[in-house]
């Protein structure tokens, strides 16, 4: 959203807040006019606003103004040995930028935060946090950290985190250019149950797994970003002996993005790593549709359904997706922690599963083709036979007119080398020439009767 967008949406935000809640619908429907997309971002902030007791720990107001104040751009400034040459991004925490690391040469992202929230001591340590929970991983589908640090004063004392720098796309861009074939998508999704799988035995939990912080590289390699609101956990035994990573975050904060959330995060309960698994399961239903499994006009809404409702089945959106997609996705995205996947590595071994069998489908249905193709080229050249048969049987009348010569009938003269063994091996060349007929008028001159059912090549294994 651009400045002058976050600006009209302030405007409308704190003009509707001076209004009783009754008269807000009327008021926004004639400034919104037929503008929807503004109207509903106006009614979620004011939604937010309404339970900002309950659910997060700034109002958004406070967000809106952050947002609002837009910083000099920093582009050639240096900050530690890092040189800014453009800005990349920008979020809640700060703004990341497009970095040259001065002593190794090499590229890197730096992420800033906003100097505005560097008096916010508390929001200083979740940023450091960041830093220190991704800095402990190390796994090729979570972003490496290279180091946190704080800028000298010369450089406005920014608190910063450098990262490689990762060259590709956000799912959520890679979905407006117009998404992922399902191999694709299920190989993006493997890579990042493998990460957070990692993160998960670590004891961190990420707690805003969303299109935004999954990247993808120009090589197909996935990059899981931004554990900005990831938790150092403590290890919890569970009756039955296995172990999950718990939060315990104030009563009644509400952290992550509303629609990726999982019900216990949104009541803003105690969550482990299955708050992920469903987090998760959001994205995979929005990958393989294009929507969001629980939508609702403003973010009341979509809390409600989030907690009340089920997702359609992907074959509303799109037909002949296998149903093993449509159970995982439904485990992932089962309510009750206990119903939905335990593990990421089991969500992932699923999702391995489905993909190879998917492949292995391929291949044989790509044989079958072969085989098919065969079968009509075979079945093309026989059919060339039988067209040209009518040629062939034409011109067997001109052959039957033709004068026959009267065969030579065979003396006891001509046949007696062959009763005395004496043939030799031009003549046995010349007796496998000999047709059927020649065979059998000789028969009737030697001393035994089986030459007449044998056939000329059996005589010259016979004599030869």
């Amino acid at each position: 959203m651009t400045p002058e967008r976050w600006k009209q949406v302030d405007r409308l935000l704190q003009e509707a807040l001076v209004r009783d809640s009754a008269e807000r619908a009327a008021f926004l429907a004639e400034a919104c006019g037929a503008d929807d997309e503004l109207r509903h971002e106006v009614e979620s902030l004011l939604g937010f606003h309404d339970r900002a007791e309950n659910f997060i720990e700034t109002p958004p107001s406070d967000i809106a103004a952050d947002l609002l104040a837009v910083e000099e751009s920093r582009a050639g400034q240096t900050v530690g040995h890092y040189q800014l040459i453009r800005q990349i991004g920008r979020g809640g925490m700060g703004e990341v930028y497009l970095a040259r690391d001065t002593r190794l040469g090499r590229p890197a992202a730096l992420k800033l935060l906003q100097t505005s929230l560097t008096r916010d001591a508390a929001r200083v340590r979740r940023f450091r946090q960041e830093a220190r929970a991704a800095s402990a991983l190390n796994h090729p589908n979570i972003l490496t950290i290279y180091e946190v640090g704080q800028a000298d004063s010369t450089a406005g004392g920014a608190q910063f985190i450098a990262a490689e720098f990762v060259d590709g796309q956000t799912l959520r861009e890679l979905c407006r250019g117009g998404g992922l074939d399902l191999g694709a998508t299920l190989d993006m999704l493997i890579q990042v149950a493998g990460a957070l799988a990692a993160a998960h035995e670590a004891g961190i939990i990420h707690r805003d797994i969303k299109p935004e912080n999954i990247m993808l590289r120009k090589d197909g390699l996935v990059k899981v970003v931004d554990f900005g609101i990831a938790k150092l956990t403590e290890q919890a035994m569970r009756p039955h002996g296995a172990s999950f990573a718990r939060v315990t975050t104030q009563p009644g904060v509400l952290m992550g993005t509303v629609s990726y959330m999982s019900p216990e995060q949104a009541r803003g309960l105690d969550v482990d790593e299955r708050s992920d698994l469903f987090s998760l399961g959001v994205v995979m239903y929005e990958t393989l549709t294009g929507r969001a499994p629980f939508e609702g006009e403003t973010t009341g809404d979509v809390l409600v359904a989030l907690l009340a409702g089920e997702p359609r089945p992907l074959t509303r959106y799109v037909a002949k997706l296998p149903e093993a997609l449509q159970e995982i996705i439904d485990r992932a995205l089962a309510k009750p922690v206990e119903r939905r996947y335990q593990t990421a590595r089991e969500l992932g071994a699923d999702l391995k599963r489905l993909k190879e069998e998917l492949e292995f489908a391929a291949r044989l249905k790509e044989q079958r083709a072969i085989s098919c193709g065969a079968n009509r080229r075979h079945a093309s050249a026989a059919a060339m036979m039988i067209s040209a048969s009518p040629i062939v049987a034409n011109a067997m009348p001109r052959c039957r007119n033709k004068p026959r010569r009267p065969a030579k009938r065979a003396s006891p003269r001509d046949l007696e080398g062959l009763t005395s063994g004496s043939v030799s091996k031009v003549d046995c060349s010349a007796a496998s020439n000999a047709t059927p007929t020649v065979i059998v008028r000789m028969s009737s001159l030697l001393p035994f009767h089986k030459m007449m059912t044998n056939t000329p090549s059996s005589y010259r294994d016979r004599f030869c």
